[in-house]
C-alpha cells in the first residue's frame, strides 16, 4: 500500500492521506479534478494571508446579507428583541444576582423562592456582559446574534481549510469556500440569525463555539478546544456528546498518529499496549470537561437545590402541564422522529382550478420540519466513501449521540421553521460532508440551491407570518 499527501499541498508534517493500490475510476477522475486547480488552490497555511482575506469576504458577505434580511423582513439590525432574557441576565449579573426582574407570565421564566429565573445555561449571558456594561438594557441581541452568525461564516471556512491541512480533504480554497456559503445559507442557521431571542441567540453562540472547538482541535489546541466545547456546553448541553470526537483528535495528536487504531488492535490481541496511550495529551482537556462538568454541577445545585437538576424539570412542572412523562421518556420517540425526518411544508390549493398554490413553510403550527427538507444537502451525507476514515466515524457518533438524546426529549423546539435542536449537530454534520468523497458537482449545486430558496422562504415565513404563493 502506497501514502503520501498530494505534494502540492499540505506540508510534510501533516499525516498522510492513504490510497489503494487498485486504483478505480472515482480515484482517478479525483486526481484529475485536482490536478486542474494550481498548487496554490490546494495548499498554503490555514491563516495565511489569502485565507484570512477570505475569511473577512465571508465575514462581511454574511453580515451585509443578514441585515439586507433584516430589513426587508422589518427587523431593526440595533433593535431588542422580545425576548432578550441573555441581556436581562448580564444585566442581573453585573449587579451580583442571578434572578431576573421579568414578569412570571414571559415563556420559560420560572418561579424559585419568590424570584424570576432562566433554567438555560448561562454562556451567552456571560458573552453578552462587557455590552451590557457599556449599553445597560438597551444592548441590540438581535446586531449581536447577527455578527456572531456572520463569524460563523468565516470559521466554518477556516474549519474547511484546517480539515485540508490535516490531511482530512483534498478540497481545494475555492470548494471549501463553495460549500461554507451552500451549508450557512441552505440551513436553518439562516432564520436562527436574523432575529435574536433568547433560544436562537444560545443556538448561534452553540455553533461559534464549536466551530471553534473543532478548529482548535485540529490545530491539536486540544486543551483550548475542550474549553470552546464547554463553553458551548454552556449554551446547549447536548453538544456535550462532541467530548469523544475531541479525546479522539487528541489521542491522534490531530490525525497525525494512529495510535487508536493499533491501541485497538492490541487489545483485540490480548496484549493491550499501554504506551500507545498519549496520558501528555488526553490529561488536558480531560481537566478542562472535568471542571466544566463540576462548574455546571455547582449552578444546578445554586440554583435548583440539586447537582442533578438543571431546571428543565422545573420548568415543565410550572409551564407545561400538558408533559406528564417527564423531561426524558421513550414515550417521545415516535413523535420526534416522525418531527425530525417526515415533516413537511404544506401546499394548500384554494380550488381545483388554484394555479398558484400557497406554501405554508411551517406545515401551519410551526411544530417542525424535516432536516432533509430544509437541508437537503444532508442527503449527500449517506453516499458511499471509497475507504473508511475513522473521523468520519466520530462525526457520525457524535450525530447519533445527539439524535438520540433529542429523541428522547419532550418537546421538539416549538415555535420554529425546521427542527432547530438538531441544530446542535449542525457543526459536525458540516465537517462530515467536507471529510466526505463528496463532489462538488451539478447535484451538489442543486441541491444547495435548493436548500438556500427554501431557507429564504421559511426565514420569509417565520419572521413576517407572510406565505409564499407559487
Amino acid at each position: 500500500m502506497t501514502t503520501g499527501i498530494d505534494p502540492r499541498g499540505a506540508d510534510a508534517s501533516q499525516p498522510a492521506l492513504h490510497t489503494g493500490a487498485r486504483s478505480t475510476r472515482p480515484a482517478r477522475r479525483l486526481e484529475r479534478y485536482i490536478r486542474a486547480f494550481p498548487p496554490a488552490a490546494i495548499g498554503g497555511p490555514v491563516f495565511g494571508r489569502r485565507n484570512l482575506l477570505v475569511a473577512s469576504a465571508l465575514f462581511l458577505t454574511a453580515l451585509l446579507s443578514l441585515w439586507a434580511l433584516q430589513l426587508a423582513f422589518r427587523i431593526h439590525p440595533l433593535g431588542v428583541s422580545d425576548s432578550p432574557y441573555w441581556v436581562d441576565q448580564a444585566e442581573s449579573l453585573l449587579h451580583g444576582r442571578w434572578d431576573l426582574d421579568l414578569p412570571a407570565s414571559l415563556a420559560d421564566i420560572v418561579v424559585l423562592g419568590g424570584k424570576h429565573y432562566i433554567v438555560y445555561p448561562p454562556f451567552p449571558a456571560l458573552l453578552f456582559l462587557p455590552f451590557v456594561a457599556l449599553f445597560g438594557l438597551h444592548t441590540s441581541d438581535i446586531l449581536l446574534t447577527a455578527l456572531l452568525s456572520a463569524a460563523n461564516l468565516s470559521l466554518l471556512f477556516l474549519l474547511f481549510e484546517q480539515a485540508r491541512a490535516s490531511g482530512f480533504s483534498r478540497r481545494s480554497w475555492l470548494e471549501n469556500i463553495c460549500f461554507a456559503q451552500l451549508l450557512y445559507y441552505g440551513s436553518i442557521n439562516l432564520w436562527l440569525s436574523l432575529g435574536g431571542k433568547v433560544w436562537f441567540t444560545a443556538q448561534i453562540v452553540c455553533l461559534s463555539c464549536t466551530l471553534l472547538a473543532l478548529l482548535l482541535a485540529l490545530r491539536r489546541h486540544f486543551a483550548w478546544g475542550a474549553l470552546l466545547l464547554g463553553c458551548a456546553f454552556f449554551c446547549r448541553n447536548t453538544v456535550v456528546w462532541g467530548a469523544p470526537l475531541l479525546f479522539y483528535l487528541a489521542w491522534q495528536d490531530g490525525g497525525r498518529e494512529p495510535l487508536v487504531e493499533r491501541f485497538v488492535a492490541s487489545v483485540r490481541a490480548r496484549t493491550p499496549q499501554w504506551r500507545l496511550v498519549p496520558w501528555h495529551r488526553l490529561l488536558p482537556p480531560a481537566l478542562v470537561i472535568a471542571a466544566c462538568i463540576a462548574l455546571y454541577l455547582l449552578h444546578n445545585a445554586l440554583l435548583f437545590g440539586s447537582p442533578l437538576e438543571s431546571g428543565y424539570t422545573v420548568i415543565v412542572q410550572q409551564r407545561y402541564p400538558q408533559i406528564t412523562r417527564g423531561a426524558f421518556s421513550l414515550s417521545y420517540v415516535p413523535v420526534n422522529l416522525v418531527a425530525m425526518f417526515f415533516s413537511f411544508p404544506h401546499i394548500m390549493f384554494s380550488g381545483p382550478f388554484d394555479r398558484h398554490p400557497a406554501i405554508d413553510m411551517l406545515d401551519g403550527n410551526g411544530v417542525a420540519i424535516s432536516v432533509f427538507v430544509t437541508t437537503p444537502l444532508f442527503l449527500l451525507l449517506f453516499g458511499r466513501n471509497r475507504r473508511f476514515s475513522p473521523l468520519r466515524a466520530l462525526l457520525w457518533l457524535t450525530l447519533a449521540l445527539i439524535v438520540a438524546q433529542l429523541l428522547l426529549y419532550d418537546a421538539t423546539g416549538w415555535y420554529q421553521f425546521g427542527y432547530r435542536y438538531l441544530f446542535d449537530g449542525y457543526a459536525y454534520a458540516f465537517l462530515l460532508l467536507v471529510v466526505s468523497d463528496l463532489r462538488l458537482d451539478w447535484r451538489a449545486a442543486l441541491l444547495g440551491a435548493i436548500s438556500i430558496v427554501v431557507n429564504l422562504l421559511g426565514a420569509y415565513q417565520f419572521w413576517t407570518g407572510g406565505i409564499f404563493h407559487l
